[in-house]
This record gives structure tokens, C-alpha cells and sequence, in this order.
């Protein structure tokens, strides 16, 4: 008796899901079997979860060249870095603006020229997974008296007010921001592996402390301590 079967590949029982394929990938450049519409999203999630990992920053932008949301990826990197990396934000520019509108070259050269705080003017552009979501500067509907805003000095301090009301998801993603700024505040480490601790996310600590170490960054002992109870 025939029976007929269509032939597929082997090696396909084996291909590992993109976080696993490309998590450890240390090429800035990624092959055409990772410059698909799987990568693309996988590095979206990864820059929204940890926008200040420069590596996927510019896998992604790398990826997206040739991609419609090409402005909304490089504006993301623009908005982590804020004043900082100058040097990179400008060379990333350059080797993009040959696939950017006129408009969009000249709203980055804008911003290059100027500073975060003046030239961010809340647009969102598509493609972009940090953007505030507005297509233009929002504009206050009613005009009332000033009234005197919260603000908080770091990721830090607006994490534990998170913490206080059982907000952890929220808690962690601010104090994982905080732990890479190797500007940011000592203390955050510490409390986060205790969210680590509490939530039992080892996936999230495992992606984190990895990113530390390519930094260069030197683990706490406390870090030490977390992992060998983790075993």
C-alpha cells in the first residue's frame, strides 16, 4: 500500500523558539535565517523590557533596515539613551538615513543637534515600543492652576512605592533598569533579587545576570549567595 507523505526536515523537531536561538548572540549583525518577522519581535520584547541593552538596541536596528518601522526602532534607541551615547545614537544615524524620509532625517539630525528634553516631543513613530504612544506633543485640553507633581529621583525610589503596594511586575521591571545604569543606585540590586527571590522569574535573573557580566559588571556577593540557592 502507498501512502503518500510529505517530506520535511529532521533538524525542524530541533529549532529552539527565537529567546532561546538568539539570547546569547553576540554579533551585532544577525543572518538572514534571524532577520525575520520572529527576530524582529523578539528584540522589540527584549528593547521594551530592557531598553539600555545596547547589543539588541542595534541588532535591531541592524535587522530593520530594510523594514517599514525602521524610524519607530531607531527612535526607541534614541529615547534609552536620552543625552548619553552621542557617538552611537550619530553613527546609527548615519548608516540608517539612506532608508529614512526626509521627515524622519530631519527629526533625528533635530535631535542630535539638541538634547532629549527638547527635541522628544512625545511622538510616537511606527515601530517604536518605548515611544508614549501620541502622534504629536500633547497639548493640555484645560488650562487650570499648577498643581505640584510627584516625581521620583530614580528607578529606585519609584520601585519601592511600587513594592509598598504589591505592584511587583512593575517593581522588577524598574529596579532591573535601575541595576543596569551602572550610574544607578547600589541599593536596587539587593531588592531586586529579592523580587527574584519572591517571584521565582530565574528566567528574567538568568537574562539580566547575563547582560551584567557582558557589561563587565562585578556580581554582589549577595548575587553569589542568590544563585547557590537557586541550585
Amino acid at each position: 500500500m502507498n501512502v503518500n507523505r510529505e517530506n520535511t526536515d529532521a533538524l525542524d523537531m530541533y529549532r529552539l523558539p527565537a529567546k532561546f536561538s538568539m539570547d546569547n548572540l553576540k554579533a551585532l549583525k544577525l543572518g538572514e535565517k534571524l532577520s525575520t518577522p520572529t527576530g524582529r519581535r523578539y528584540l522589540s520584547q527584549q528593547v521594551k523590557r530592557y531598553p539600555l541593552d545596547l547589543r539588541a538596541q542595534v541588532q535591531r536596528i541592524l535587522i530593520n533596515q530594510d523594514q517599514t518601522q525602521l524610524a519607530g526602532v531607531l527612535q526607541d534607541c534614541f529615547i534609552a539613551l536620552k543625552d548619553n551615547g552621542l557617538a552611537l545614537r550619530r553613527e546609527l544615524f548615519e548608516y540608517s538615513k539612506g532608508n529614512l524620509s526626509d521627515e524622519d532625517q530631519q527629526y533625528f539630525l533635530n535631535w542630535l543637534n539638541g538634547d532629549f528634553a527638547t527635541a522628544y516631543d512625545d511622538r510616537f513613530i511606527s515601530g517604536s515600543v518605548l515611544a508614549t504612544g501620541l502622534p504629536e506633543k500633547s497639548e493640555l485640553l484645560i488650562t487650570g492652576p499648577e498643581r505640584t507633581q510627584t516625581t521620583y529621583e530614580s528607578h529606585y525610589q519609584e520601585a519601592i512605592d511600587c513594592l509598598e503596594y504589591g505592584q511587583l511586575d512593575k517593581a522588577q521591571e524598574l529596579l532591573e533598569q535601575e541595576v543596569i545604569n551602572p550610574d544607578g543606585d547600589p541599593r536596587a540590586e539587593k531588592e531586586l533579587l529579592q523580587v527574584y527571590n519572591y517571584t521565582k522569574d530565574l528566567a528574567s535573573k538568568n537574562r539580566l545576570r547575563v547582560l551584567l557580566e557582558e557589561q563587565g559588571r562585578a556580581l554582589s556577593s549577595d548575587w553569589t549567595k542568590q544563585q547557590q540557592s537557586d541550585i
